[in-house]
């Protein structure tokens, strides 16, 4: 729950936090989608080759579009070499 908003089923998320599971550890920015939001728990499904369905707390996650974007690296300017007249 993010400044008392509640998830919506379907939205993106990220995990803000570790989540153990009886045999898994999902890392931190694993992206997943909320099931059902209790309020102060959430259930989401995870996505990735270890997907599976996890129940945690609301504030472990934040949506998708609240996560930092990645800044895109400049490309570096190509010289061009143009023939000099005569």
């Amino acid at each position: 729950m993010e400044n008392g908003e509640r998830f919506v089923a379907g939205e993106a998320v990220f995990l803000l936090r570790e989540i153990r599971t009886g045999r898994l550890i999902h890392e931190i920015g694993t992206r997943g989608r909320v099931l059902v939001d209790h309020g102060h728990v959430v259930v989401l499904h995870l996505d990735g080759s270890e997907a599976e369905i996890v129940t945690c707390p609301a504030g472990h996650v934040a949506r998708a579009a609240n996560r930092a974007a990645r800044t895109p690296v400049p490309r570096a300017t190509t010289l061009r070499l143009r023939p000099s007249p005569g």
